[in-house]
């Protein structure tokens, strides 16, 4: 970044209300804080109660980064976005857009849009996010910065023969959004076809949704070989044991379970529905299907029936999102981004 003084000389507010939950977003603003200082930007990473007194109150920073929905309408209603003489405000969004507004809240959806329209520039997750943000705030100009993965890279490349072969959903949550019921349907129209086959569903357990799940499990007489695991401490293990993963999510803020897969040389069935997808599964690197139970089950037969094609696209896999998001990669990213707005 080559402004005058130096990377130093830019003076940046992050701003996230709160750091507390232990959420993805949190996880990913922390990240983000952490790499730009280390990259030699004066970072200050605030908390509501910290930045209402060091920016509202009017100490200078060059740009100000407002880390969601919650962040730009504190930005808005404290007055801070018509003050003269403020920071260039950059809306950055870990969400679909559409995923910050809910129709019970019409004031506060109202307040959104009207924010979102303030900022002097906006980043999204996926391309397909540009014209949905636009629709909502027309008049900032809006970037595509992808996230990065803190997953280890493994030093030697992962086993082709993986025994029993198996399918990983690696999902936070057993939930509607995360749509495990899609996978587990398609995958029982498969398994009299592959007898030695089983599914591994990660994430939070303990929801009505993973009981339904269970349920469907029991029915449909898989039980054994649909296996919901719940939280594991060892994300890395379960990708190495993985043969692909499968991924019938209908909203993420970005699919970062893809290029954790991906460092591991690991394909991914995804679904059409999902926003954003075709961000970073490409025809090359996993099999996008249509969101129907028959449709899925085809995405996974074709990976089921051809292990080299399998193996193949998850070697491409890792070398796409080697080529597109590693961390140095998005930060240089966020750098031009700033770069731009400051000047």
């Amino acid at each position: 970044m080559c402004f005058a003084g130096g990377p130093a000389a830019v003076k940046i507010a992050v701003y996230k209300d709160s750091l507390s939950t232990g959420r993805g977003a949190d996880r990913a603003v922390r990240n983000f804080a952490a790499g730009l200082a280390e990259r030699g930007h004066a970072v200050a990473l605030m908390e509501r109660a910290e930045f209402l007194e060091r920016v509202i109150g009017g100490e200078p920073f060059d740009v100000v980064v407002a880390a969601g929905s919650n962040e730009i309408v504190d930005l808005d209603l404290k007055g801070y976005l018509a003050r003269v003489g403020r920071a260039k405000v950059v809306l950055q969004l870990h969400l679909a857009p559409s995923g910050f507004f809910k129709w019970r809240h019409p004031l506060r959806n109202w307040r959104i849009r009207r924010a979102f329209n303030k900022a002097d520039a906006v980043q999204v997750l996926c391309r397909s996010y540009v014209d949905a943000f636009r629709r909502l705030a027309p008049r900032p100009p809006v970037s595509v910065i992808g996230n990065y993965t803190e997953m280890a890279m493994p030093d030697l490349r992962r086993t082709p023969s993986v025994s029993p072969p198996t399918i990983l959903y690696p999902a936070a949550a057993l939930n509607r959004i995360k749509n495990q019921k899609l996978l587990i349907e398609a995958f029982a129209r498969l398994a009299a076809d592959f007898p030695d086959w089983r599914v591994r569903l990660l994430g939070k357990d303990t929801t009505p949704y993973a009981q339904a799940c269970r349920r469907l499990i029991e029915k449909r007489g898989l039980a054994g070989r649909v296996v919901i695991v719940g939280f594991t401490d060892d994300l890395a293990a379960e990708y190495s044991k993985a043969s692909f993963i499968a991924f019938p999510s209908v909203l993420e803020g970005f699919p970062l379970a893809v290029l954790e897969a991906a460092q591991f040389s690991l394909a991914t069935v995804a679904q059409r529905a999902l926003p954003g997808i075709d961000d970073i599964v490409t025809a090359d690197t996993g099999v996008v299907t249509g969101p129907s139970i028959g449709s899925y089950a085809e995405g996974l037969r074709r990976m089921m029936s051809d292990p080299a094609l399998c193996a193949a696209m998850g070697d491409r896999a890792r070398i796409y999102c080697r080529e597109h998001f590693t961390r140095d990669k998005i930060l240089g990213q966020w750098e031009s981004l700033l770069e731009s707005v400051v000047k």
